[in-house]
């Protein structure tokens, strides 16, 4: 298989019917070119591009599939515009770029990151046309609110002095992997399958994506990452490579890898999540 073929071919698709659906948006000129200059400004597009194999896996057709990518995708770009504000961890610097606060200022950052979470739910509800999809469109919302991502930001905001696994995993259960979990679930249960183990995949996943990118804000290249880097230590954040060491932390993330392919490999048609995990665990960016 050729996996970055595959991802590329995945992340065309989605890129494309992103770049359409807000190319018909009409209102206030700033706010929407606020919105799409982080919604529609690349990046690995992780979290679309497993909503699409995910839907490829159970059987579920790409164009039902992409609003809920999309919506998840804005969500994840809401919190990155908010993420980046002085008023929370205050960088300059996304996927290369100026953040949207150091283009729009912080008062456009903030309405045009409430825009996108409510767009998101305009998509989900527009498309929440079956049992099975309303049930996804809830997974996804609950996923974003206090129990989930927003909930993981709370305790990672409370997290300067904080010690300890326990913690930890109060910040990335939420802040990370609930959006990782989000588009694998999603599409379980449009196809009607039972989502439980897919949950738990999806936890592990997100996990194995948190250690590597603790790991290199400690060791990569900003170059690489498109995002300032070390500023978890220089703030006494708690962080995977805080609580183990770096090469505590690489041990994790084998570990977690594992433990993904261990379960794919229970799974038909496993070839490009099984990659996508492999992948994950040594990337420099």
């Amino acid at each position: 298989m050729d996996f970055s073929g595959k991802y590329e071919q995945y992340v065309g698709v989605f890129e494309d019917y992103a770049g359409k659906t807000f190319g018909k948006l009409v209102g206030n000129e700033k706010l929407l070119s606020a919105m799409k200059y982080s919604l529609l400004s690349g990046g690995k597009r992780v979290r679309a591009v497993l909503a699409l194999s995910s839907a490829e896996l159970f059987g579920v057709d790409t164009s039902v599939a992409l609003p809920f990518a999309l919506a998840i995708e804005c969500i994840h770009a809401y919190s990155l515009i908010h993420d980046d504000l002085p008023a929370l961890d205050n960088d300059d610097f996304r996927r290369g770029k100026p953040s949207n606060h150091k283009v729009f200022g912080e008062d456009f950052a903030v309405i045009s990151g409430d825009a996108l979470l409510n767009y998101a739910y305009e998509i989900l509800l527009d498309n929440a046309d079956t049992p099975e999809k309303l049930s996804a469109a809830r997974y996804i919302a609950k996923c974003a609110g206090y129990s989930g991502m927003i909930g993981g930001q709370a305790y990672d905001l409370s997290s300067v002095n904080a010690v300890g696994e326990d913690y930890l995993y109060g910040i990335d259960l939420g802040k990370t992997c609930r959006l990782i979990q989000a588009p694998i679930v999603a599409a379980a249960l449009i196809s009607g399958k039972d989502a439980s183990a897919y949950e738990r995949f999806g936890e592990k996943l997100g996990l194995l994506f948190q250690f590597t990118d603790d790991i290199l804000d400690e060791i990569g290249e900003k170059e690489k990452l498109g995002k300032s880097i070390g500023k978890d230590k220089k703030e006494n954040k708690l962080t995977a490579v805080s609580v183990y060491g770096v090469d505590g932390a690489r041990n994790k993330v084998a570990e977690l890898s594992e433990d993904c392919i261990n379960f794919l490999s229970e799974v038909d048609e496993n070839g490009f999540l099984t990659e996508f995990v492999k992948r994950l665990a040594v990337r420099d960016r």
